[in-house]
């Protein structure tokens, strides 16, 4: 006769484990035999040891039906649904031969889906063969590979950290980081991935792209920061909001330009060049110092400039094409903000006015802009090799942008707003455009900016809304802060003050 045949008949039973709602008669000697929990507990002097019924607290019904079931026939039939209950109950009562047996089951179920989480199950429960099977699989699964899985809100930073240094995709590492710190939902997150990155990834080239991305993107600096958001008009008004909804004018300094350029240095400089003054055009250059609130001048342009585009790159401030009043242009200068001198740089491959320049890494992209007239809008891409100082052609944009804006986001460049509503993406490194969602609103001459991870049109000639584009959700969203007017705008920036 068998201790389980014993059992079923009710003989010589001499303890009554209480599970829930259920009562399972046992052998004392079966559950010292087979549990290090139940042998420590009969042979020590505590009140378990002599009494006839235990009330096991942590354990449901089912999954104490299934262990008394094991310990009398050394068989359990683990499952998805069951497997959980049964690790959290035979590590408390310590049935190492249980334990381990669910171990196995979990490491056959490990894939790129649940990886996460087992991983943070393994490490919780102490399991080393799960740890080391999980951990392959975060570690294998590519970058590009993460949209899918939902316990991205599990994933450690060591762990993200680890998928990082395996991929050699900029732009894929910077969405994966935007998304694991939108889906943790930690104030801190952000400051702490940071500096675990710098602690690991420094000597890494990708590592240190990614750390200068992220560190633009969320503006994070060692002193306390504002984010301010300026905005500037055609003819020369100009505001600026801090943290609020309100707007407060910016002393303009007399004489300034319209129909001007501008671009933003880091420290905080509004870099304004050329324009309309008096019906001609002019060559001078001025900077807004957000920190002073106070305007300076600077050298002039060696070519008298209007509606031409710059930005600060490298320690330069680059102004390209524009018009001179008599014809487009195709030059270009760049100032040396060190040594406050000019230089001229090769001609691009057309004139144009009104175009969209970003920078992304080490390069320069000259997208769209004005060929002849008010309606030729050109669809073309230019690329500037500053080693080599030669334009490279690129592929076209999917259609035409007049009026619009363009950002760089990692190493992707969006083109937004225009007349067409536009939103569309462009990935350098494979010269390919993907066109996106677009925004509820015409913002015709409206100017873009990256604002927290995602991309910010502002207004436009007779609109004042400010809407938000994410590159997670591809979706749009308006702000409830709107713009001092609805006036075509120059220039809207982000500086810190």
């Amino acid at each position: 006769v068998s201790f389980l045949q014993m059992r079923e008949a009710n003989e010589l039973v001499d303890v009554t484990l209480v599970f829930g709602d259920r009562r399972l008669a046992c052998h004392k000697l079966i559950l010292a035999g087979m549990c290090k929990y139940f042998h420590r507990m009969f042979l020590t002097d505590m009140v378990e040891s002599y009494s006839k019924e235990i009330v096991m607290k942590d354990i449901n019904a089912s999954t104490g039906v299934l262990l008394i079931d094991y310990f009398y026939t050394q068989q359990i039939d683990i499952t998805t649904h069951n497997a959980q209950d049964l690790l959290e109950a035979s590590d408390m009562l310590l049935i190492d031969t249980l334990k381990r047996s669910v171990e196995e089951f979990f490491c056959e179920l490990t894939d790129k889906s649940n990886c996460i989480s087992l991983l943070n199950l393994a490490r919780f429960y102490d399991l080393k063969m799960l740890r080391e099977k999980a951990q392959d699989t975060v570690c294998n699964i590519q970058v590009d590979g993460m949209d899918d899985i939902e316990d991205m809100h599990l994933l450690e930073e060591n762990d993200l950290v680890t998928i990082l240094k395996a991929s050699d995709v900029l732009d894929d590492s910077f969405c994966l980081v935007q998304k694991w710190i939108l889906a943790v939902e930690r104030s801190n997150a952000f400051d702490s991935l940071l500096q675990l990155l710098k602690k690991k990834m420094l000597h890494n080239k990708h590592g240190m792209e990614l750390i200068q991305h992220l560190t633009q993107l969320y503006l994070v600096n060692d002193r306390p920061e504002k984010p301010s958001l300026m905005v500037g008009t055609f003819e020369g008004e100009m505001w600026q909001s801090i943290h609020s909804e309100t707007w407060q004018p910016i002393q303009k300094p007399r004489n300034l330009n319209e129909v001007y350029s501008a671009c933003a240095h880091p420290d905080g400089r509004l870099i304004i060049s050329g324009g309309v003054f008096m019906n001609t055009i002019q060559s001078d250059c001025h900077y807004y110092d957000a920190h002073t609130a106070q305007w300076n001048h600077l050298p002039p342009m060696p070519t008298v400039r209007a509606q031409h585009s710059s930005i600060y790159h490298d320690h330069h401030v680059y102004v390209i094409g524009g018009n001179d009043g008599r014809s487009f242009l195709h030059s270009v200068d760049a100032l040396d903000m060190r040594s406050l001198e000019w230089s001229s740089l090769p001609h691009m491959p057309q004139p144009l006015q009104c175009s969209y320049v970003v920078s992304v890494s080490d390069t320069l992209f000259v997208l769209g802009g004005m060929r002849d007239g008010w309606v030729d809008w050109s669809v073309d891409v230019h690329q500037y090799d500053s080693t080599g100082k030669t334009w490279h052609q690129r592929s076209p944009m999917p259609e035409q942008c007049a009026g619009g804006a363009a950002v760089a986001l990692g190493d992707q460049v969006y083109v937004v707003g225009g007349w067409n509503k536009s939103c569309m993406k462009f990935n350098p490194q494979i010269d390919s455009w993907v066109s996106l969602q677009r925004p509820q609103f015409s913002h015709w001459y409206g100017p873009a900016l990256v604002w927290n991870g995602c991309v910010l049109v502002c207004g436009g000639s007779e609109e004042d809304s400010i809407e938000e584009y994410s590159p997670l959700t591809d979706k749009w969203r308006t702000w409830t802060m709107t713009l001092p007017q609805k006036q075509e705008l120059r220039f809207a920036f982000r500086i810190l003050l």
